[in-house]
C-alpha cells in the first residue's frame, strides 16, 4: 500500500469510528511510536539478529517507503526506540532512594525489568559494529544513569559494594535474557544475599560512626 493510500485509509477509519480528524503531525508521531515499539518488541522477543526494517514494517503494516520517511536507517530507529524506553523507565514510579539497600532495590527495578533485555541486546551488538555504536552508543550510555552510584553513597565501602552488586545484577539480567526471559534458579538467592550484605555494611558503617 502506498503512503498516500495508507493516510487515506487511516483517515477513513478515524471518521468511521467517530474519532476526531488527526493532523499529519499526529499521524506521523503515531507511526514513529508504532515503529519504535515494534523494534523493541523484536529485540526483546527474538534478539538482535531478528531485527530488520522488513520485520518492523511487517509488524506495523507499513511500507518500506513509509519507514524511510520517518527514519533514514535501522540504527536511527533503534536509537529512538531505546531513547523512548529510557524515558519511560525514568518516569516509572520508584520508591525513594535513601541508602545503599534502597539504591540496590531501585537498580534491580531497572535492570530486572523485562524490557531491559533490549538494552542488553543493543549493548552486545554495538560492541562489534562501529557504525551501530556511533548511532546508539550515546543512548545506551544514558541507561547507565539507572545503575550508577548516586550522591548518597559517600562511604567508600558503600560505593565499592554497590558496584559489585550492580555487576551481579547485570549477570542476573543476562541470565534471564538467555533463559527465555525467565529468572534463573539462583536469582532470588543472589538478590537476597546482596540485600543482606548491603544491610550489614550499612549497620557496620553506622556503628563505626557512633563510636
Amino acid at each position: 500500500m502506498k503512503p498516500n493510500a495508507e493516510r487515506a485509509l487511516s483517515s477513513t477509519r478515524d471518521r468511521a469510528a467517530g474519532c476526531p480528524r488527526r493532523t499529519q503531525s499526529d499521524r506521523s508521531a503515531a507511526t514513529r511510536a508504532a515503529l519504535a515499539d515494534a523494534a523493541l518488541d523484536l529485540l526483546i522477543e527474538q534478539g538482535w539478529a531478528a531485527v530488520s526494517a522488513v520485520e518492523v514494517c511487517k509488524r506495523v503494516e507499513v511500507t518500506r517507503g513509509a519507514f524511510h520517511h520517518h527514519y533514514p536507517n535501522l540504527p536511527s530507529l533503534l536509537a529512538d526506540a531505546l531513547r523512548r524506553l529510557y524515558a519511560e523507565m525514568r518516569r516509572k514510579d520508584k520508591p525513594p532512594v535513601s541508602d545503599l539497600t534502597t539504591l540496590i532495590d531501585a537498580t534491580w527495578g531497572a535492570i530486572g525489568d523485562p524490557r531491559f533485555k533490549a538494552v542488553l541486546e543493543a549493548w552486545l551488538a554495538m560492541a562489534n559494529d562501529p557504525s551501530l555504536r556511533a548511532e546508539i552508543g550515546p543512548v545506551v550510555a544514558e541507561f547507565s544513569a539507572l545503575a550508577r552510584p548516586n550522591k548518597i553513597l559517600t562511604a567508600a565501602a558503600h560505593r565499592a559494594f554497590y558496584l559489585l552488586a550492580r555487576e551481579a545484577m547485570l549477570g542476573l539480567a543476562l541470565g534471564r535474557a538467555t533463559n527465555g526471559g525467565k529468572p534463573v534458579a539462583h536469582e532470588q538467592a543472589v538478590l537476597a544475599r546482596l540485600r543482606a550484605e548491603a544491610l550489614r555494611i550499612q549497620r557496620s558503617t553506622s556503628a563505626s560512626r557512633d563510636q
